[in-house]
């Protein structure tokens, strides 16, 4: 036996040696399809977010595919039910031949004539005890299908109860996909937008420095500044064009993947309008008990717990172990639905506490905006009597503009808390 197993191992081994050098000696190899569909992509000077947002919910592949896993469950329901009802079952009428001698010398039936002569009644008691064997067999035969089809139709309704529930999730899923799409895109416009809006003021930064190195030069050359100071303005205009660099590179990256999740073409150029009727307002906040109530994920959460309770009323099972692994299912749904609403109730929390803080940098940088434009009101006093000079006055007019833009920055950043806070009224709770 030993020695059997050894040469058909060695076969084996032969055979897939074989195979190699064949498949190495020929030219062909294994067909690889690759599929790449080609785009048509819309060119554009301009976006606001309203149309981008309707691009990216437009042709969404993630909601693509759970459009198709919504209708592949109602297909795959629809076909376990319509199986299930026309199952039939297997039947068999019971039936007892005279299988003794007393029996078939006294049949009782008049369609079974009673024997007489020994040698018709010992092949007769042979054979009905034979057939009677047989139809006993066949009877637990069918008494075995119609167990086994009894099986499979309450497997059946429970995997297709569970499709049903599962669809259900789908939908939800579908639902808490878009709004997480549309907060996504919000904040994707509203990064670019802040990014944009920095550039802009980094580069007239920038050109007050150059202003600032040529009145070093110029001084230098006087002798009222000395060449130190002439290198230290140098330096910090080539930090600044550094940064600029930066900045404007992840920039266009980020615009890069925009027009690629909206399907337009790159633009660098491509203008972004600013974000119409965007309030500052306080956020009033719902409380956490209503936010759970139509959270999306403890929706989904109910679904599996009711699962969980109709498959403990009506699933077949055969021993103590498929009931208490019920059990243990609905406690486990149980234990998920507790554990979804604390992690729920945290995010509601964090939230709010990140919006309130937004709110008050809001107004702190509205407080630094109009204490700046106040002083710039004196400063250009001052340079209409003379006593500053023009440079000076401009320098202080980009501290304005700085004051502008971080106040800018802020208020975008808490639009997009503020609409993050409005998606959880919806049941989107991130």
């Amino acid at each position: 036996m030993k020695k059997t197993l050894i040469s058909l191992s060695a076969a084996l081994l032969l055979f897939s040696s074989t195979q190699a050098i064949s498949y190495a000696d020929t030219d062909e190899e294994p067909i690889q399809n690759v599929y790449i569909n080609t785009d048509i992509l819309e060119t554009v000077s301009s976006v606001d977010l309203p149309y981008v947002l309707d691009k990216a919910l437009k042709d969404n592949h993630n909601l693509a595919l759970l459009a198709l896993k919504y209708a592949a469950q109602g297909s795959k329901k629809a076909d376990l039910e319509s199986q299930m009802n026309t199952m039939g079952s297997a039947s068999f009428t019971p039936g007892h031949l005279p299988s003794t001698p007393a029996e078939v010398t006294s049949t009782g039936n008049p369609q079974l004539p009673n024997l007489t002569d020994p040698t018709d009644i010992a092949w007769t008691v042979m054979q009905n005890n034979v057939i009677n064997q047989m139809m006993q067999g066949m009877g637990a035969l069918a008494g075995g299908m119609n167990t086994i089809i009894s099986a499979q139709r309450a497997q059946m309704k429970t995997a297709a109860h569970q499709l049903g529930t599962d669809q259900r999730n789908s939908q939800l899923q579908t639902d808490e996909a878009k709004e997480g799409i549309r907060l996504q895109t919000i904040a994707q416009y509203v990064q670019l937008l802040g990014q944009k809006k920095q550039l802009d003021f980094m580069n007239e930064y920038e050109t007050v420095m150059e202003k600032d190195l040529l009145r070093a030069s110029l001084f230098s050359q006087q002798g009222l500044a000395s060449a130190d100071d002439v290198q230290t303005v140098q330096k910090a205009i080539n930090k600044q064009k550094d940064d600029i660099a930066t900045l404007l590179n992840n920039y266009r990256l980020g615009l890069v993947q925009l027009s690629t999740d909206i399907g337009i073409s790159y633009d660098p150029n491509l203008v972004l309008k600013d974000i119409a009727n965007m309030s500052t307002d306080p956020i009033k906040e719902t409380d956490t008990t209503t936010l759970l109530k139509s959270s999306y994920q403890m929706k989904s959460s109910g679904n599996n717990i009711d699962e969980a309770l109709w498959e403990t009323d009506f699933s077949v099972t055969q021993n103590t172990y498929g009931n208490t692994y019920l059990g243990a299912n609905l406690a486990i749904n149980g234990q998920k639905n507790e554990q979804t609403k604390l992690d729920l109730t945290k995010k509601i929390q964090t939230t709010y506490h990140d919006a309130q803080n937004a709110y008050q940098a809001v107004l702190s940088e509205q407080r630094n905006l109009t204490d700046v434009q106040a002083d710039f009101t004196k400063m250009k006093f001052r340079f209409d009597v003379g006593v500053i000079s023009k440079h000076d006055l401009n320098k202080f007019q980009v501290k304005v503009r700085q004051n502008e833009t971080t106040l800018a920055a802020a208020k975008l950043k808490y639009y997009v808390l503020m609409e993050k806070a409005k998606a959880m009224d919806t049941g989107f709770i991130q």
